[in-house]
C-alpha cells in the first residue's frame, strides 16, 4: 500500500509538461485597420520554418470576412544574414504570403517589404518595411492537476523573444 501511495504523489509531482510556442512578430508595425501575423509550420519547435505571412482586415469577424488584396506581384524578404528572397504574391490568396510553399526557408529575425494592400471597401494602406523577430512563449502545466484541481491555471514561465529567453536560461 505504501509504494502505491509513494508512486501515486510521484506521478503527482513529476508529470507535468513545458509548452514552447514560437511565433514571428512584427516590432515596427501598428494600424487600427490591418493586423500582420505569421504561421510556422511547426509553431512548437525553435527551428521551424515560417510557414506564410497574414494580413488581415480587423473589421473581420467570424461571419462577416472582410477581404485584404496584397497589390505588390512579389514581396521581398531578407533574412538575418542579409539574403534577399523575392516571394510571388497571388492577389487572391486573401492577405497570404506563402513562403514556405514556395521553397524559402526562413528560421530567424527577418525584414519583409509587402508594399500596398487594398481592403475591400477600396482603402489602400502602404505597409513601410517591417522587420519581425522570432518569440516564444512558455508554460507549464500538470496535467494530472490540473484536472483534480479544475480552478488552477497554467503557469506562465516566459513570454518574449526567443534571443532573451536564452539570456535568461542561462
Amino acid at each position: 500500500m505504501k509504494k502505491i501511495f509513494i508512486s501515486l504523489v510521484s506521478l503527482l509531482l513529476f508529470t507535468s509538461c513545458v509548452l514552447h510556442v514560437y511565433s514571428f512578430t512584427s516590432v515596427n508595425y501598428n494600424n487600427d485597420r490591418i493586423s500582420i501575423t505569421t504561421n510556422l509550420v511547426d509553431a512548437q519547435k525553435e527551428n521551424s520554418p515560417l510557414n506564410y505571412i497574414w494580413i488581415y482586415d480587423k473589421r473581420s469577424e467570424t461571419d462577416n470576412h472582410h477581404g485584404v488584396k496584397i497589390l505588390s506581384l512579389t514581396i521581398k524578404i531578407v533574412d538575418s544574414k542579409n539574403k534577399e528572397y523575392l516571394i510571388k504574391n497571388n492577389p487572391d490568396d486573401d492577405g497570404n504570403i506563402f513562403l514556405y510553399k514556395q521553397g524559402v526557408i526562413i528560421t530567424d529575425d527577418f525584414k519583409a517589404y509587402i508594399g500596398k494592400v487594398q481592403l475591400d471597401d477600396g482603402t489602400i494602406i502602404d505597409i513601410p518595411p517591417l522587420s519581425f523577430r522570432k518569440n516564444v512563449y512558455v508554460e507549464s502545466y500538470n496535467p494530472v492537476t490540473d484536472t483534480i484541481n479544475a480552478g488552477a491555471r497554467t503557469k506562465r514561465l516566459f513570454s518574449g523573444t526567443v534571443e532573451d529567453y536564452k539570456k535568461q536560461k542561462k
